[in-house]
């Protein structure tokens, strides 16, 4: 793992390379640490991602034990790549999200059946593994990702490590950050049925992705945010769009929240 002035250096490499990159990076850690220390946190009413995953399928008349088998195939596929990152990770595995949120997308992909899922944010690919997975066995869709990956050295080569080689016929992966990537794709794919947030967790950035797909989700729809505690953009968006159905969940092994809404 890189220490500061390591990742001070490849910035600074960066700003003469690429200055679009520079920018939208320094404006991450910007906002990000603006955020830290003015942002106001949001108290949901979580409940725990079990009881999420079963209003779901409920709500869908669904029966969760027809996904168990393969979710624990996949999770125990990608809990086995995680172990040959050790000692070559190029960038902290706490952007892996948690196993609880990857069920979710694992298990809405198979209820909706999508044809188009979009995703921000990859990293390591713990959620996108997990969505392939569901596609493979729907035999239907396509998952596009936006990713700009952490820094670190040969950054770009990990993106997606975890998601199993043969998966991946069913994978678009877009190189940078969602404000840049998110709108022209959007136009291009004409809808969303599934859209997943898990890229920078600025009010900003939340509420600009979430505006930006509204109008291209179909019925039924979903959207699933990670890491929603820290400000109000996922709340704001909710009372405003007025989903069907929208839960929000602590997860099993990280201090996050995340939420879930559905468009029937």
């Amino acid at each position: 793992m890189l220490k500061k002035a390591e990742k001070l250096l490849l910035l600074v490499r960066i700003m003469f390379l690429n200055p679009i990159e520079f920018f939208d990076r320094l404006e991450a850690i910007t906002t990000s640490r603006w955020e830290k220390w003015f942002g106001k946190r949001v108290q949901y009413p979580v409940i725990n991602a079990t009881e999420v995953i079963a209003q779901i399928t409920s709500l869908f008349q669904s029966e969760l034990t027809t996904y168990k088998e393969a979710i624990e195939t996949i999770e125990f596929e990608v809990a086995k790549r995680m172990q040959s990152l050790e000692g070559i990770a190029p960038f902290t595995t706490a952007h892996n999200a948690d196993f609880s949120l990857a069920r979710l997308c694992y298990i809405t992909c198979r209820i909706l059946k999508p044809d188009i899922v979009v995703e921000t944010g990859v990293a390591y690919g713990v959620t996108s593994a997990f969505i392939l997975k569901a596609l493979q066995v729907n035999d239907n869709g396509i998952l596009y990702s936006i990713d700009l990956p952490p820094l670190g050295k040969d950054a770009d080569n990990f993106v997606g490590y975890l998601v199993p080689e043969e998966l991946k016929n069913r994978w678009v992966l877009h190189r940078g950050v969602s404000k840049r990537v998110l709108p022209n794709l959007l136009s291009q794919l004409k809808k969303v049925d599934i859209f997943i947030h898990d890229s920078l967790h600025t009010y900003w950035n939340i509420r600009r992705e979430l505006q930006l797909v509204t109008p291209y989700l179909s019925r039924p729809a979903a959207v699933i945010a990670d890491d929603i505690q820290n400000n109000t953009a996922f709340q704001e968006w909710v009372l405003k769009t007025k989903p069907s159905t929208w839960l929000t969940f602590q997860e099993e092994n990280k201090d996050s929240v995340s939420g879930v809404a559905v468009f029937l």
